[in-house]
């Protein structure tokens, strides 16, 4: 059986920034210590900080192809 998490993951566009600061978001969340628990894995002190981090992250590891016209 898939984990649910990764099949969340697989269904984004990772291509973009929005789609890789989602799938990154999900997979923080979905990391577990040594037992199999979920840890609560955060970037900031807020949640606001959190996500922006994450947008940060996502921006740097995906370059967005700007349409030329």
């Amino acid at each position: 059986m898939k984990d649910f998490a990764q099949g969340l993951i697989d269904g984004l566009d990772k291509t973009t920034e929005a789609g890789f600061a989602e799938a990154l978001l999900i997979a923080i969340s979905d990391v577990k210590n040594k037992d199999g628990l979920r840890i609560r894995l955060t970037l900031g002190d807020t949640f606001e900080e959190h996500i922006e981090y994450v947008r940060q992250i996502a921006k740097i590891m995906v370059k967005e192809k700007t349409h030329e016209h």
